[in-house]
């Protein structure tokens, strides 16, 4: 039975509200006086944008393995409009379906192929995330200690086997790829540390906190809310103290995890792509 559209966004709509709804019942807001070190948000800023750049680089070298060939300047335009209608449109992956439609209506890719090279680019990330997740909360997780190694253990040789039957097209990229996903998610944890040092400088658990980073990151990612926005806050909620980030703190680092994402993203608006490559686009 497939779920109507409709039906879909506005369960996500009411998962947000539902979240946040939580978040502002269980956190104490009268002495809500957390204010960003402004050395801390320019740093997050930074390393967010870096973390694209990486990511841009990523979709280049898996949309070339598939014989599109673009400069520099449209490869960051194309990037960035997906970045902005991830925002606008639901789900989360937005943005993905977006470059499908415009890369395979406006520039003749096949669309299955070019759906392969962002779905590729989607577990390559979700992978990256779990494993530093993972490992990151490793000191503090003890009695799980062995299963945790033995997933990430066996999730490499599995992600290879997958990786060359069911992309042999971008399976090339196995290893660069993932080492460029582990880049990216750690320049992402870089600035949220950063930002989280800067409001708790002393009592802060930084594997903790960064392994909670990586993955609320996963939790914001399933199509579960808008954005992921709210099931972020959620797990900061929960979790944060035990990084030690009191509860305004760690919504407030969350907030500003989002807040940053959103700011990185919005110039993708005000882009154009129909001038920023000659001719059909492949090359």
């Amino acid at each position: 039975m497939q779920v109507p559209s409709v039906l879909k966004a506005g369960l996500r709509w009411a998962g947000t509200l539902a979240a946040l709804s939580y978040v502002v019942w269980k956190t104490d807001f009268s002495g809500f006086n957390t204010p960003f070190p402004f050395w801390a948000w320019m740093a997050l800023l930074l390393f967010y944008f870096a973390s694209k750049l990486l990511s841009a680089i990523r979709s280049k070298r898996l949309l070339e393995c598939i014989h599109f060939k673009t400069n520099t300047a449209f490869n960051l335009k194309l990037y960035a409009k997906g970045m902005f209608y991830n925002l606008l449109l639901p789900g989360g992956v937005g943005g993905d379906a977006w470059k499908v439609w415009f890369l395979s209506k406006k520039r003749n890719l096949p669309w299955k192929e070019t759906a392969g090279a962002f779905l590729y680019e989607r577990l390559s990330g979700m992978a990256a995330l779990l494993g530093l997740g993972g490992l990151l909360l490793l000191p503090d997780l003890p009695e799980y200690r062995a299963l945790i190694l033995a997933s990430i253990l066996l999730a490499l040789p599995l992600g290879w086997w997958l990786s060359q039957k069911l992309f042999s097209a971008f399976h090339s990229e196995f290893w660069v790829g993932n080492a460029q996903s582990v880049g990216v998610q750690l320049l992402q944890g870089l600035g949220f540390l950063v930002l989280a040092y800067g409001l708790s400088p002393t009592d802060l658990n930084v594997g903790l906190a960064c392994g909670l980073f990586f993955l609320s990151s996963v939790a914001s990612a399933l199509p579960l809310s808008v954005g992921g926005i709210g099931a972020r806050e959620v797990l900061f909620l929960w979790l944060g103290p035990q990084a030690g980030l009191l509860p305004q703190q760690a919504i407030a680092v969350s907030f500003g995890v989002t807040l940053a994402h959103i700011l990185v993203s919005l110039p993708g608006a005000f882009l154009s792509l129909e001038d920023s490559i000659k001719g059909k686009g492949i090359q």
